[in-house]
């Protein structure tokens, strides 16, 4: 898992998926989510981040309903 450190209140994240995608989530361990922009290049703008650690959860999901997550902790000082 990475770990990132900022003074940021918010964080865009973003990246490629398979042709087969036909959706991007995002969710934070503090209790927000979001819809990521695109399908296999996709933008997910203005994640917002509490003080302390944010782990922030991407999944793509397939039309036949397989996903696939990465994650990252971003720690807000």
């Amino acid at each position: 898992m990475t770990i990132l450190a900022t003074s940021l209140d918010t964080i865009a994240m973003s990246g490629t998926a398979t042709a087969n995608v036909i959706s991007v989530t995002w969710t934070n361990s503090t209790g927000s989510s979001g819809n990521a922009a695109g399908t296999t290049s996709w933008t997910a703008a203005g994640i917002p981040l509490l003080v302390g650690t944010n782990t922030i959860t991407v999944n793509a999901f397939d039309a036949a309903g397989d996903s696939a997550w990465r994650a990252v902790t971003v720690v807000r000082q």
